[in-house]
């Protein structure tokens, strides 16, 4: 199938516009209401579909579309690879809208609709508004925060000593409390978090080894789920992770303190964008923080 956003004359012809590929296709109950939903709440707009065909093409703000198809289409796609279909329950991330009013606007918009809302502040690193959509999608929008270097490397020493508070008096069998039933236990929190700082001190080591300004990183993707169940979160002891947590965050201290400017050393990320060792320190620091929240939101669960 092949979307048309318009025709348009050109030296007295007709030329045909294709919109661009959505980079999200969700499945709807009911497509006029749905869209009502998804334009009146989260602002999309410029529906460009024929809901003849049960299906819409609807404009994110902030770039990209969204494709909108009615139950029962499951034949719906465009030409050109397939898009991202989450499942009912699972979490799509959407740009920020403009303004600097636009997250809360945006939740005003979804409290007035009756929507679910969860709105998390990690200090200055970032901030996520999630929405519940009709359909039980979580639209999650996900905006950095400033911070001075000297911020960043605070909360980054800070992570250690957070990390052991937060376990402090636990036995092994605690570390297999969660939240709920199929939420990630104490362990598995632990272990991710530590994997997750292995994975980017590769990326942040690249950029501290160079001062050339534009050199280019490839990382490999991966899935958490994934990882978790392969590396055997649910079963491993923590000692060792817990301890290789502070060495590395040690570590990284040392080899910023010796590096004249270390900061602001960066490398180029696939799409072009670039990041620098005081952005990737603030990712790390910000990243273990929101698990360290988890462990203790756990703890107070089980009344520990």
């Amino acid at each position: 199938m092949r979307m048309k956003r318009n025709e348009r004359d050109r030296e007295g012809g007709k030329v045909e516009e294709a919109v661009e590929r959505p980079a999200l296709l969700l499945d709807v109950r009911g497509l006029s209401a749905a869209r009502r939903w998804y334009e009146d709440v989260l602002g999309w707009s410029g529906s460009a579909g024929d809901e003849s065909e049960r299906q819409a093409v609807l404009r994110v703000p902030g770039g990209g579309f969204a494709l909108l198809v009615e139950a029962g289409n499951e034949g719906a796609g465009f030409e050109g690879g397939a898009t991202s279909r989450p499942k009912p329950g699972e979490r799509f991330y959407v740009p920020v809208p403009d303004g600097p009013d636009g997250l809360d606007e945006l939740r005003r918009r979804a409290e007035a609709a009756g929507a679910p809302v969860a709105d998390e502040t990690e200090p200055s690193c970032w901030r996520t508004l999630t929405i519940g959509t009709p359909e039980g999608y979580r639209a999650a929008y996900w905006q950095e925060l400033d911070a001075s270097d000297d911020t960043i490397v605070a909360l980054f020493a800070a992570g250690p000593d957070a990390l052991e508070r937060s376990l402090a008096g636990l036995d092994d069998a605690a570390l297999d409390w969660s939240l709920a039933p199929g939420k990630w236990s104490i362990r598995q929190q632990v272990l991710h978090t530590v994997d997750l700082e292995l994975a980017t001190m590769h990326k942040l080591k690249f950029a501290l080894a160079s001062d050339e300004p534009g050199r280019a990183y490839t990382a490999s993707r991966f899935t958490q789920d994934a990882w978790a169940e392969g590396m055997c979160y649910s079963e491993r002891p923590i000692a060792a992770e817990v301890a290789l947590f502070r060495a590395l965050r040690d570590h990284t201290l040392c080899v910023c303190r010796h590096i004249p400017g270390a900061l602001a050393r960066s490398v180029v990320s696939s799409g072009g964008r670039v990041e620098t060792a005081a952005r990737l320190l603030k990712a790390m620091a910000g990243h273990a923080n929101t698990h360290i929240r988890r462990i203790r939101e756990i703890r107070r669960l089980h009344g520990r």
